[in-house]
């Protein structure tokens, strides 16, 4: 269930900043004992400045114009939160302003010895 909101979350700012007739690709993989989940777009991206604090709670980039939509600023902090709650990490990648990103969810797989973690 917390999983279900951390890609909602990343999904609808895809989709927030992404312009109509932009692309929004989900894409995983398994990789060794993870799982690796992409949310990539084509979008406004972050710039170099906000990159290293898109995760600090209240951390918002000045947005004007068609795209000043901004919210709290609680949405990737409770992701980044959530995953980490299931023993996993997130990362976040943007060559910049107008050039998209990415976000990348990193979950450890369940197996006989080590059974999923609960996040309730």
């Amino acid at each position: 269930m917390r999983l279900a909101q951390v890609f909602a979350n990343l999904l609808g700012n895809a989709a927030k900043y992404t312009d109509p007739g932009g692309a929004i690709n989900l894409a995983a993989e398994r990789s060794g004992d993870q799982a690796i989940i992409t949310v990539r777009d084509n979008g406004i991206g972050i710039s170099p400045k906000m990159l290293p604090r898109v995760f600090d709670l209240f951390a918002q980039e000045d947005r004007r114009g068609a795209r000043a939509q901004g919210g709290l600023g609680i949405g990737l902090g409770l992701v980044k939160q959530l995953v980490e709650l299931h023993g996993g990490y997130v990362e976040a990648h943007s060559d910049g302003v107008a050039r998209g990103s990415a976000f990348i969810v990193r979950l450890q797989l369940a197996n006989e010895d080590r059974p999923l973690r609960r996040c309730l």
